[in-house]
């Protein structure tokens, strides 16, 4: 599979291909992903037990920008968003993967469904897990947490991405 390189995300960012806004810093470019900072916003389930299939689900929302930090607990789930907003073209997909340093600590970025489709544009919803079993760890908003890597298409999609989550500006829960 063939995935962008630095200079060649720069360009296709420079020519409107695809959009990250706000714009990356230089520090945000890798050798082939640019990295993508955690958004202030969680979105945490409550308890109860989820039917798939069905709409309802209770949710809490935890904004950062007042508490400053959120303490994950081992094992627990929360969804985050990242807090760029990202714009993929037909000609595109892309994927997100936890950073390298913040995989270390025990946190995963992502629930097995990092993919990004072509015509996607919104803030990325996360759903990120403390995999440790006797750590606590600090999300700090605006921390780099995710890569984000553009492939080309072989072809521009006839079905770009226009579905549930499009659109989406906090951690969206689960919509059948």
């Amino acid at each position: 599979m063939l995935v962008l390189s630095d200079d060649d995300l720069k360009k296709c960012l420079a020519e409107e291909e695809f959009s990250i806004h706000p714009y990356p810093a230089e520090q945000a470019f890798n050798a082939h992903s640019i990295d993508l900072r955690l958004g202030s916003t969680l979105l945490k389930y409550l308890p109860q037990t989820i039917r798939l299939g069905n709409a309802g689900v209770e949710t809490r929302e935890i904004d950062m920008d007042v508490e400053g930090e959120y303490v994950l607990a081992p094992g627990e789930f929360i969804l985050g968003t990242t807090l760029e907003e990202v714009a993929i073209s037909e000609r595109f997909a892309g994927r997100i993967d936890t950073k390298g340093n913040i995989a270390r600590v025990g946190i995963q970025a992502h629930n097995g469904d990092g993919h990004i489709d072509p015509g996607f544009r919104g803030h990325i919803t996360l759903e990120i897990t403390n995999m440790q079993k006797d750590v606590f760890i600090r999300l700090i908003p605006g921390i780099y947490i995710c890569q984000l890597f553009v492939y080309p298409l072989s072809s521009p999609s006839k079905k770009p991405y226009k579905g549930k989550y499009y659109g989406q500006v906090k951690p969206t829960p689960y919509r059948p």
